[in-house]
């Protein structure tokens, strides 16, 4: 196993847009908590040293300075071959403390989330920060010398313009950023923003913002690897361990596991979990699962699907196999084979989701 997730659900706050699985931060629910992810860790048995290992939530720092340490110490012995430790962080809940912590741990890699950097459009979306926070959070990353840092931003947003973007990826040129993660609106039920009935992006739009935003990180430097995700240095070994479909274990409310062929889930309940009831579903994949999910990660990816692996994983003559979907989508330009590799154009992106459904019903 060579990659751990950890997932702390608490947010000070919750956000217009976001869908994540997530519990208004209170001290005693954070401290059974922790007492229940060090619970899930021992009665899973886990052990042994990971290659990555990423802390994502919620908004893992949204814990004190106190409840970091006692996390950061239960995973110490998880870490010491780590090559990558990521934590993902809001700016108005970093400090210099905190970023002294992650130092002593290990921690080497901080995702922000910043969303946008212009202060009208973090309003309407509900975000605590401002864009000097989340600038001045970035320095002091930099000074402390945290220099792998990723920067999480949005597009479609309420009221956006083309130059609201334009001018957030100048800052990001100008702040050194290494990594960028950068997503479209897409609202799911339940959320603040689908309730108040936004309308996102259309398809044509999207498309157009896409190709735009591409170009731009293109020309200050950034290497485009998956379909929401640019590099300057070197991509996030973590989300590749997904993207390759390979295992990994996962710890705390609502996180999934994927090893032996199985896919376990934890429970969405802090109630359940705190009371060390924390899997919910343990799933027997079928080769025809993990055949699909190996394209459907695959196709992420610029560099696509290596056609000899998938051929030898799976025992199949892939090219035959999905002929018809893939001749169909190399005609329209949204697939192509390059180097023994199947990959999606840059077109095929804006449209990966039909070409997953076609796929689907092609091995059905």
């Amino acid at each position: 196993m060579k990659s751990l997730y950890v997932h702390i659900p608490f947010c000070d706050h919750i956000c217009s847009y976001c869908d994540f699985c997530k519990v208004f931060y209170k001290e005693d629910w954070a401290n059974q908590y922790l007492e229940a992810l060090s619970y899930e860790i021992k009665d899973k048995s886990i052990h042994g040293d990971y290659d990555t290992i990423y802390i994502g939530g919620g908004t893992p720092s949204s814990l004190s300075l106190k409840q970091l340490d006692t996390l950061f110490k239960m995973l110490e012995p998880l870490s010491n071959q780590v090559k990558e430790y990521s934590i993902e962080m809001n700016p108005e809940s970093i400090n210099e403390d905190k970023i002294d912590l992650l130092i002593k741990y290990g921690i080497n890699r901080v995702s922000i989330g910043v969303q946008t950097f212009h202060d009208s459009l973090l309003e309407k979306i509900g975000r605590y920060h401002t864009s000097q926070q989340a600038i001045e959070c970035i320095k002091m990353l930099h000074a402390k010398g945290i220099e792998d840092i990723n920067v999480d931003l949005i597009y479609g947003l309420p009221s956006q313009t083309i130059q609201d973007i334009d001018e957030d990826i100048a800052l990001i040129n100008n702040l050194q950023i290494s990594h960028l993660s950068i997503y479209s609106l897409i609202l799911e039920e339940h959320t603040i923003l689908k309730n108040q009935d936004y309308q996102p992006l259309d398809d044509e739009a999207d498309a157009y913002w896409y190709e735009h935003i591409n170009q731009k990180l293109k020309e200050i430097g950034f290497v485009h690897y998956e379909v929401s995700n640019y590099y300057r240095r070197k991509p996030s070994l973590h989300n590749l361990v997904y993207w390759h479909y390979q295992d990994y274990d996962g710890i705390g409310i609502s996180a999934h596991s994927l090893k032996n062929h199985h896919r376990l889930e934890n429970t969405n309940s802090l109630t359940q979990y705190i009371n060390h009831h924390y899997l919910k579903e343990d799933v027997l994949l079928s080769r025809e699962d993990e055949l699909f999910e190996k394209i459907m990660m695959g196709l992420r990816l610029v560099d696509g699907i290596c056609i000899d692996e998938i051929n030898q994983q799976f025992d199949i003559d892939f090219l035959k196999q999905y002929q018809h979907t893939i001749e169909k989508y190399r005609t329209l330009k949204m697939l192509e084979i390059k180097n023994h590799y199947l990959r999606t154009t840059a077109l095929g992106m804006n449209y990966l989701n039909t070409i997953l459904v076609d796929f689907l019903d092609d091995e059905i």
